[in-house]
């Protein structure tokens, strides 16, 4: 046997056993090893591949281009991350950014209406644009461990780099944290521009248009985009549009979380919490933080950072980066915010994940969205049963519409977590299904399609002069009602009221019920 030396990186290898794993990263480490010299016989789908092998350690090693090669796949090398990518490259088409996913506008073709109706009023609840960070907390706290690591000596190259991505994302993000992005300002704009192309008839200066939004800054920076976009829509058919915004702690209905006594003690320790911590720090989770960690920092300090050595804080002053879980968490939510911010950044955070970390990671998020924000336990209807006010409002404003005739449309700006719960709680398919295992949520329930960045929910209504219908859009296509029809898309309007009626009187909430009603019932039950 003949025994060599060579100096190799030790991403540039792939083992014998692992040629069917198409995830291949490392550190940027570098070192002289003695290796023995063998030659196996690798064959691939019948055909025999060609290429150096050496055994190392009792393992048998072959060089990866020509494992990926032989698999039909195209292999490259990325020196600045030092990484052999088998396959499609880490890119934005790939995401996984579950509910950070930018907002996901595909053409649709609508189904005309049956004979003699014509649209008369559109009710609107949506989700706002794409925006910055909420606050500095991922990009502040990870900045800090980094910094902490260069300074005693133990960050590797790569970590200088990610330091440098962050500083540059936080210049960006001064004094616009929680703001609406170029991005999202866009998506919105456009909503409503195609709103107003697709049912122009329906705005006429005999109706005017009522335009809601939450007291955060991105829900009526979404408005006026969406407004902007509906006026340029309509060319010189001028419509009066209200546009309001309700005041913090007085908003049953498009932030019921902030009121809801028992929904918040449920968020900060209810069932749900310890399972998802379960989850979270399983092998799986622990392992992918290490291999995402150790790209960035020496062994000795990720030891520091697993025994509990630092507690950096966000702005606010709550610990949010004290483990490795929590800080490759971090990193991730840098990754999936930077689709949001490409018109004042292009940020590269997906490089330092393979494929199969970042749809962990996605998981995680959606799990924790489903758990917080959805369809939940089965054990509980709580988080869904919170959104009950807005469903109300919903019905009784479609009524008076329907009978004043004075209204084009109500358009509201809101949340995610006004978006998911409804999604739930108007029982729209893939929304609305409780899991009691997390591992099985993320086949049951995507974040990235129930509430994306832009996110938003239509009712549709459509008159002949004597009956009405109504149909539902999710993100401006089609969608079924939970009840049956013999019109699809359409719906009898009385027959969604009676569906949505049943389901509120039987938490609680009746429809001539005020928006004070509504407070005190969200303080006192939910």
């Amino acid at each position: 046997m003949i025994i060599k030396k060579i100096g190799i990186s030790v991403v540039s290898l792939t083992m014998l056993t692992s040629v069917s794993m198409f995830d291949v990263y490392g550190a940027a480490s570098k070192r002289m090893i003695e290796v023995s010299e063998q030659s196996a016989n690798v064959v691939v789908n019948g055909q025999r591949v060609e290429g150096e092998s050496f055994l190392y350690n009792g393992v048998t090693y072959v060089p990866a281009r020509a494992i990926g090669e032989a698999l039909g796949k195209e292999v490259d090398w990325d020196n600045n991350t030092q990484s052999v990518f088998v396959g499609q490259k880490i890119n934005d088409e790939q995401g996984y950014r579950g509910t950070k996913t930018p907002y996901p506008f595909k053409e649709a073709n609508y189904t005309e209406a049956p004979d003699g109706y014509e649209p008369v009023f559109i009710n609107y609840v949506g989700r706002h644009g794409s925006r910055h960070l909420s606050s500095s907390k991922y990009d502040k706290t990870l900045f800090e461990l980094l910094d902490i690591a260069e300074k005693d000596g133990q960050i590797t190259n790569l970590g200088k780099e990610l330091k440098k991505e962050i500083g540059k994302l936080m210049v960006v993000e001064k004094d616009h944290y929680g703001l609406l992005s170029t991005t999202g300002g866009e998506e919105l704009k456009g909503i409503g521009s195609r709103v107003g192309q697709n049912f122009k008839e329906l705005f006429t200066s005999d109706k005017k248009v009522i335009a809601q939004a939450t007291f955060k800054d991105r829900t009526p920076q979404s408005r006026d985009q969406f407004i902007d976009g509906l006026e340029e829509s309509l060319g010189d058919n001028k419509v009066d549009i209200l546009a309001s915004a309700f005041e913090e702690e007085k908003d049953p209905y498009l932030r019921p979380y902030d009121l809801a006594t028992n929904y918040n003690e449920y968020v900060e320790d209810g069932e749900w919490v310890k399972l998802y911590e379960d989850y979270v720090t399983q092998s799986t989770g622990t392992r992918y933080a290490k291999e995402v960690l150790l790209q960035f920092f020496s062994e000795d300090f990720y030891k520091r950072l697993k025994a509990g050595e630092f507690e950096l804080k966000d702005e606010k002053g709550k610990v949010k980066l004290s483990n490795p879980t929590e800080a490759a968490s971090n990193l991730y939510e840098l990754y999936i915010i930077s689709s949001n911010i490409k018109g004042e950044g292009d940020f590269e955070f997906g490089r330092y994940f393979t494929t199969n970390q970042l749809k962990w990671y996605e998981s995680v998020d959606n799990i924790n969205d489903f758990y917080e924000k959805g369809p939940s336990l089965s054990s509980t209807d709580l988080p869904q049963n919170i959104i009950a006010p807005l469903v109300k409002e919903l019905i009784v404003s479609t009524e008076q519409s329907i009978k004043q005739k004075d209204t084009a449309g109500i358009f509201r700006f809101a949340h995610a977590e006004t978006i998911i719960p409804l999604s739930s709680f108007l029982d729209i398919a893939g929304a609305n299904v409780s899991v009691d295992k997390p591992e099985d949520v993320t086949q049951n329930w995507n974040g990235s399609v129930i509430s994306p960045m832009g996110a938003n929910i239509q009712w549709i209504l459509y008159s002949n002069g004597k009956d009405v219908l109504v149909k539902m859009l999710r993100n401006e296509e089609e969608i079924a009602f939970p009840i049956e029809t013999k019109t699809y898309p359409y719906y009898k309007w009385e027959d969604v009221k009676t569906y949505y009626q049943n389901k509120l009187q039987k938490v609680g909430v009746s429809l001539d019920s005020s928006l004070e009603d509504n407070i005190e019932l969200l303080q006192k039950k939910f």
